[in-house]
């Protein structure tokens, strides 16, 4: 159950404040860059990118790696996030990051995990400087990780995800 003021979504356990509460602390960081979202599940994808065009993001979706590829050929220089999954089946985010990264060296990587692989993500992203997200997330937290990423504060382009492994 979500506290009061807050949305909790089914199966995907991420909580949203609702628009009274947003508007109540005001905190949460806004944006106008384009970002492609990658994520295999629809609830999730479309929960995320319903929560970025709220803080004023323009938001690309793809479901995998194949699709991620389309979208950047037609967009990929106006492109300035990339917000993916870290583990998918076909293309893993690290490899979609550093094959993009290649395409487009000023791109900016935040990978998202759910807890089980936290860990292992976490120790990757802290290892070479990238932004993790774990899931479940708030509304806040992934406004401020994404606002981290493309601020650069503790973000590397994208290549320097080729670098990163789970070993």
């Amino acid at each position: 159950m979500a506290p009061t003021g807050f949305l909790q979504a089914p199966r995907t356990g991420i909580t949203i404040p609702t628009v009274m509460q947003l508007e109540k602390s005001g905190m949460i960081p806004r944006g106008s860059e384009t970002i492609l979202l990658v994520e295999p599940d629809p609830e999730t994808r479309k929960l995320a990118a319903f929560m970025l065009c709220k803080q004023g993001y323009e938001v690309l979706e793809a479901r995998n790696g194949g699709e991620a590829f389309q979208v950047f050929q037609e967009r990929g220089s106006s492109v300035d996030l990339l917000l993916t999954e870290a583990l998918m089946s076909e293309v893993n985010g690290h490899e979609l990051a550093r094959l993009l990264g290649v395409k487009q060296p000023r791109l900016r990587v935040v990978f998202i995990s759910d807890s089980n692989y936290a860990h292992l993500t976490q120790r990757v992203a802290r290892r070479k400087k990238l932004v993790f997200l774990e899931r479940p997330f708030t509304m806040r937290l992934l406004a401020n990780k994404v606002r981290q990423a493309l601020d650069g504060t503790s973000n590397r382009v994208a290549h320097a995800a080729a670098q990163a492994s789970y070993g």
